[in-house]
């Protein structure tokens, strides 16, 4: 299966084109804090290509929902790092998906205040999900242009916590009718300052924000998702192929990852002018890489991605319950049926109680070190031990051995061993070739001919 194939979406490596989809899982707490099933969670998933996590709010006024994980503090972003850490440990990729809900919240999830959007206009004919049950949405307040600028330093400001906290990219939410989605649609964009009017205008939070995120990350680490054709939260907009046209010409401009776009959902019917099919129209107009979503099953999958129409194909609710998603495609085994009204509610049931397939136990591990060997005196081994450490503690690796200066000797010049323990291959590889871990090495000013190699033991 192409699916199965390995893609380069600009710097992630994707060891097959099966994406997890952001889906929101309200099992944070209060402070918006990922907790050990969280940890869980994404572990468990980790066989897929590219794992996107749910959408994270990037600042306290960015949230809209109750019990949704946040990335604006050091608590946060300390919580993140075992999420991360797990993920690579299991030999996989994951990014982080940046959000402001915008006008889609309340002020019961707010501590009281109203939600903040482009223009003064609520959503009409939804209710929202508060602590006390679905109520109608209420008129959110405009932000003030200042307010728009601050917005977009949280975003960057979300984009190196991320950083920090080991991912290896980032995601801008910017569908789904959340804030960049209002800005870019005239039927929630009502302005008059340089953020609203034109399309380009309307486009122009959007490729800010975007800036600011590549400026952060640098090349193929950035991606953003979208929905053209997707009306719910009242995302609608006169024209959506001029608005996007214009948007994904100005993205390619960028040095991104991939666009993650979402097919049209049924209701987009009532719109005759809309296109009918969003892959096919917007698809070919951006040049990057493509990741699709939207209600693929296995052979649709397959087919958009064996066509050239998509690189990778994105899935939401089947990831749910079958964390083993990526060896039931391959083998062709039916897929669980996910519980719905476990979606939400919190606690373990629902979230990381589905099994896998192989119910084996799993062999015991080989042991994997990382070999580190430098020539300098031990105050500066010291130095770079102390930068390095929080590197490899955030991969799995733990000390195991460090030897005296005198114990190895090339030539005349003696040279210092330190082995490090991983619980897996990929995860020292991973540890080895990560941004973090080359930061650490530029720190150890003065060492020089420093020497990394991965050897694969027996365990014990």
């Amino acid at each position: 299966m192409k699916l199965l194939t390995p893609l380069q979406l600009g710097k992630l490596h994707l060891r097959n084109r099966v994406v997890m989809a952001p889906m929101t899982r309200n099992r944070a707490d209060a402070r918006g804090v990922v907790g050990a099933t969280t940890v869980r969670y994404y572990a468990q998933r980790a066989t897929a290509g590219l794992v996107i996590t749910e959408a994270t709010n990037i600042s306290e006024e960015a949230k809209g929902y109750p019990m949704t994980p946040g990335i604006w503090s050091a608590e946060q972003v300390e919580a993140w790092k075992a999420v991360t850490s797990a993920v690579h440990a299991a030999g996989g990729t994951i990014v982080m998906q940046l959000w402001h809900t915008g006008r889609v919240g309340h002020s019961d999830v707010r501590d009281g205040r109203v939600p903040v959007a482009p223009s003064a206009i609520a959503i009409e004919g939804q209710q929202h999900f508060t602590p006390t049950g679905p109520k109608p949405y209420e008129v959110p307040r405009a932000l003030t242009t200042d307010e728009v600028r601050a917005t977009v330093d949280d975003y960057e400001r979300g984009a190196r916590n991320a950083k920090a906290a080991g991912f290896d990219g980032v995601e801008l939410h910017g569908a789904f009718g959340y804030l960049p989605n209002e800005f870019l649609v005239d039927g929630a964009n009502q302005r008059t300052d340089a953020y609203g009017g034109s399309v380009e205008n309307r486009a122009r939070f959007v490729l800010e924000v975007m800036q600011r995120l590549v400026a952060v990350w640098g090349d193929g680490r950035v991606g953003i998702r979208l929905s053209p054709t997707l009306a719910y939260n009242g995302m609608v907009d006169t024209d959506p192929l001029a608005t996007f046209s214009y948007l994904l010409e100005r993205l390619n401009a960028m040095p991104l990852a991939y666009l993650h776009l979402m097919r049209a959902t049924p209701d987009a019917g009532r719109f005759p002018s809309w296109p009918r099919d969003t892959i096919a129209t917007f698809g070919p107009l951006f040049r990057g890489a493509l990741v699709v979503n939207g209600g693929y099953d296995r052979d649709a999958a397959e087919a958009v991605v064996t066509s050239g129409a998509a690189h990778a194909v994105s899935f939401g609710a089947p990831f749910v319950s079958n964390p083993d998603l990526v060896h039931r495609l391959e083998s062709g085994a039916p897929l669980a049926t996910p519980d719905r009204n476990t979606f939400y509610q919190g606690g373990e049931r629902g979230y990381v109680d589905y099994p896998a397939l192989d119910a084996d136990p799993p062999q015991a591990p080989k042991g994997y070190w990382l070999v580190q060997a430098t020539i300098t005196d031990p105050a500066q081994f010291a130095k770079y031990a102390a930068a390095a450490g929080p590197v490899i503690a955030s991969y799995g690796g733990r000390a195991i051995a460090r030897g005296d200066v005198a114990e190895v000797v090339e030539g005349t010049v003696p040279r210092r061993p330190y082995f490090v323990e991983f619980p897996s291959h990929a995860a020292a590889r991973a540890c080895y070739r990560s941004a973090g871990y080359e930061d650490a090495i530029a720190l150890r000013s003065g060492a020089a001919h420093f020497d990394v190699v991965i050897v694969e033991g027996t365990g014990g």
